[in-house]
């Protein structure tokens, strides 16, 4: 119970004593809202990131295999074995062509899709019987429903004009947005079919997944040594993960710069700290507590301040965020994609906002607890200034 005692009457010397020092009291605070800032930062940042990948994944799925190198009847057997592992996939053409509206020119990227093996969420409630184009690639075109489009194929030449590009007309049926500007000024889909018939070829250049079935693929393909490769969606996005990943390391540098400079801040309060108190910790020495179990719990009183601190910035930043997450206030205007504060919390941020600012703040903890421990080594001659 002493330990408690002793803690106690430290808290109440800081918080409630007429002669408390004020530096440490807004030390401690700082570190109470540096725990805070970045747990609440990091739930923010992380839900716009995750709902920037997942509108991604929902168009461009979780990758592809590519099947280039494979024969039609080796394609055959792998859909069987697809098939068996239950996996959702669509067999895809996928061509970068030249689209005409008019005077109006842009390239894109088709997707020639087989809508009877399995058709991706994205596309259920949308017209797929011409061609369903991204919505800031119809404002480009300056076309409409119905608008009748001209597509040409470079890589693709006429059979009896062997220097003419193949070429075909399309109609628009459908518009899909999926607010991310690279796939919507750059992409449109349409049947397998069209596409085959357009450059004379009854083939296709990869599966299409759309299910979480990493590790059933890379198994199926080393149990069966197939000659495929499947390259998954961070593979072909590795750039802008790479800026996610460093969005991320950023912040967490500029939170270590202003726990440091609250670390000063301890470090100075504590010291003040130290010094008031240090006439009573020579009262519990004369009352019989040792010299090295009085220090040892001032030590550990800097460290349970420094924990006390962090968790409660972490504990009040969890209550924020699930209130954001749980009434979903709408904050932004109309012309955002997020109009409310999207939030994702997981149990490694929570734990990266705790330990950082901890990390930190322990440190100068200990070095203005030695300092201390070097200036007073003696309760004694403490006591004789005091007398004198």
């Amino acid at each position: 119970m002493f330990p408690v005692s002793l803690f106690s009457y430290f808290f109440a010397h800081i918080f409630k004593s007429r002669t408390r020092q004020k530096l440490i009291l807004l030390a401690i605070i700082g570190l109470l809202i540096s725990s805070f800032s970045l747990a609440v930062l990091q739930g923010v940042m992380g839900g716009l990131q995750n709902g920037l990948i997942k509108r991604s994944k929902n168009v461009h799925g979780k990758g592809y295999i590519d099947i280039t190198r494979l024969a039609q009847a080796e394609r055959d057997d792998l859909v069987l074995r697809l098939n068996e592992i239950n996996v959702d996939f669509v067999p895809e053409l996928e061509l970068e062509m030249m689209v005409q509206s008019g005077n109006f020119i842009s390239p894109i990227v088709l997707h020639g899709m087989d809508f009877k093996t399995f058709v991706p969420k994205f596309l259920e409630n949308k017209d797929k019987t011409h061609l369903v184009i991204g919505s800031d690639l119809g404002r480009k075109l300056r076309s409409f429903y119905g608008s009748k489009l001209l597509l040409t194929s470079p890589s693709h030449l006429s059979l009896i004009f062997q220097e003419v590009p193949m070429q075909s007309s399309i109609y628009i049926s459908d518009f899909f947005s999926s607010e991310l500007p690279e796939i919507d000024s750059l992409h449109g889909w349409v049947r397998l079919s069209f596409l085959q018939n357009m450059i004379r070829k009854k083939t296709f250049n990869k599966f299409r997944i759309y299910s979480d079935s990493k590790e059933e693929i890379f198994e199926l393909i080393n149990k069966y040594n197939l000659n495929v490769n499947f390259v998954s969606w961070e593979e072909q996005n590795s750039t802008l993960v790479r800026a996610l990943n460093l969005e991320t390391r950023v912040m967490l540098f500029l939170f270590v710069g202003m726990s440091f400079l609250i670390g000063i801040c301890i470090t100075s309060g504590f010291l003040i700290f130290y010094n008031k108190v240090k006439i009573d910790l020579a009262s519990f020495w004369i009352l019989g507590l040792s010299r090295e179990s009085l220090l040892k719990l001032v030590y550990w009183f800097g460290q349970f301040i420094t924990v006390f601190f962090c968790l409660l910035g972490v504990l009040l930043a969890l209550a924020f965020l699930i209130l954001l997450d749980t009434n979903q206030f709408i904050l932004m205007p109309e012309h955002f994609v997020e109009r409310n504060i999207p939030v994702k919390i997981d149990f490694f941020s929570m734990l990266i906002s705790f330990l950082v600012p901890y990390f930190v703040a322990s440190l100068f903890t200990h070095y203005t607890f030695k300092i201390f421990k070097r200036e007073n080594n003696s309760f004694v001659s403490l006591i004789r200034k005091v007398s004198h």
